[in-house]
């Protein structure tokens, strides 16, 4: 008999207030209150812009709009241009809808960008499970504050502290244009985590991490698809109750500055949900001082994603991350699956190793597509217009691996080190791989963006039902 496991991931703060919101009003809003697409003109077709005129921004600065935009006042553009424009003002995440229109002058035409805003200032109660684990052990409970358009400058400010499993808190801010220069931009956090320890859990053995810290990073926009970060950081990692030898120095504590430079070209149409484009992200990151006695190693990141609309609406999607570690690595910093990054249909196994590859395939398809409707209610006001609706499917493959460094091999096998490698075994290459396979249902909603319905299955045809949100990649 086939066993099906059922798996949900936190929808917090504002994500599960808005969710729950649009679910009521999706559930008694009469159908015909779908606004319907309007036929557009040849995609081919030159315009030549003389004028951008923006409505609807009653707080987001008309800059924060014409920084997203390859087109600008004098370009001669095509409405497939303009449709790329459009999805990628929608992407900021300021909007609930995004609409360019063309209007005939003397001289070539006016571009009209009508934009509705969103709820930007988010004060919500937090309550979420951990780990992706829909147990009451596992929950945790606080308050938030969130920001997204701080001084309609698309600047992002968020405050949060809660309690019960993982307790925590965090302030972030971000700048997304310094002084209004779109060139430079800047994030920092600070942080204080106590969080169960995932190479303990793995035993099952209690052990928290304590951890606290921040970092600062200023980036450079090279042009609106590139763009490079460099960041500095500093984290003390603490474990309750001490575990010998579980901590880089022998005092119990470790200190961690670090240094890292990030590349990122993101050329896709829709942040979350593309239908085109690619997205590569590269992070080198430094960890210890130079020639430190105990804390001194260096990890590598690669994420790149691809989208090709197939035919119509059908998109076919490709991502392969890989995680490369040099040194010793401490079990706070290790690689994982079934945590942050996990293979649907082995959604809950967990595994760990020290260097990590993950490949994904998807094609997605409508199913319902994406309608906006109309809320007349005066205490929305404009917040109730042009909610999104909408429904794709999918189908997905994910296959991936985990193995360990060949100078580290020794230490794990004389028990030095320990590491929980699950089905891998302490492979130095990636030789042995999991996989799983599925199908699903994406919803498309306002604020959530996505809310993932999906049934895995391994390679013994065990299955298992997802609840997820955001798309997978």
């Amino acid at each position: 008999m086939q066993k099906i496991r059922i798996h949900f991931i936190q929808i917090a703060n504002k994500q599960l207030a808005c969710f729950i919101f649009v679910l009521l009003v999706f559930a008694f809003v009469p159908a015909g209150l779908f606004a319907q697409e309007f036929e557009k003109p040849s995609l081919s077709q030159p315009y030549h812009i003389t004028e951008i005129v923006i409505h609807g921004n009653k707080k987001t600065r008309p800059s924060v709009i014409l920084r997203e935009m390859r087109t600008q006042t004098g370009d001669t553009v095509t409405i497939e241009e303009l449709n790329y424009d459009a999805r990628r003002v929608e992407s900021l995440g300021l909007f609930t809808r995004v609409e360019f229109s063309l209007e005939e002058v003397d001289i070539g035409s006016k571009l009209r960008i009508d934009v509705t805003e969103q709820w930007y200032l988010f004060p919500w109660p937090i309550f979420y499970f951990n780990d992706r684990e829909y147990k009451w052990e596992k929950a945790s409970y606080g308050m938030s504050v969130l920001h997204s358009n701080f001084r309609g400058n698309a600047e992002l400010f968020s405050v949060a502290g809660w309690l019960g499993y993982n307790p925590g808190a965090y302030l972030i801010y971000s700048i997304p244009a310094i002084n209004g220069n779109k060139s430079y931009f800047l994030s920092s956090q600070f942080y204080y985590y106590k969080l169960r320890s995932k190479t303990f859990e793995l035993l099952d053995e209690e052990i928290d991490e304590k951890q606290f810290g921040g970092s600062l990073a200023l980036g450079y926009r090279i042009n609106l698809e590139n763009s490079v970060q460099l960041a500095v950081g500093y984290s003390r990692i603490k474990y309750d109750p001490a575990v010998m030898g579980q901590t880089l120095h022998p005092a119990g504590r470790d200190n961690l500055p670090s240094l890292s430079l990030t590349y990122t070209r993101n050329t896709r149409d829709l942040a979350w949900y593309p239908s085109q484009g690619s997205f590569l992200s590269a992070s080198y990151q430094k960890i210890g001082f130079w020639n430190d006695a105990y804390v001194d190693y260096r990890q590598v990141t690669l994420d790149a994603r691809t989208y090709f609309t197939v035919y119509k609406s059908v998109i076919l999607a490709g991502r392969s991350a890989l995680l490369l570690s040099d040194g010793q690595i401490p079990p706070y910093n290790r690689a994982y699956f079934g945590y942050r990054l996990r293979i649907r249909g082995r959604f809950s196994e967990r595994y760990e190793g020290e260097n990590r590859v993950l490949s994904s395939v998807e094609l997605r398809f409508p199913i319902l597509p994406v309608r906006y409707i109309q809320v007349e209610e005066e205490t929305l006001g404009n917040y109730g217009r042009n909610l999104k609706f909408g429904i794709s499917g999918s189908v997905f493959l994910d296959m991936g691996s985990l193995w360990i460094q060949k100078a580290n091999i020794e230490r794990y096998r004389s028990g030095e080190m320990f590491i929980s490698s699950g089905p891998f075994g302490l492979q130095t290459q990636p030789e042995k791989w999991v996989h799983g396979f599925g199908a699903g249902l994406n919803v498309h909603l306002p604020y959530v963006n996505i809310v993932r319905m999906e049934l895995g299955f391994n390679k013994d045809f065990d299955a298992e039902v997802i609840f997820d949100a955001e798309i997978a990649f």
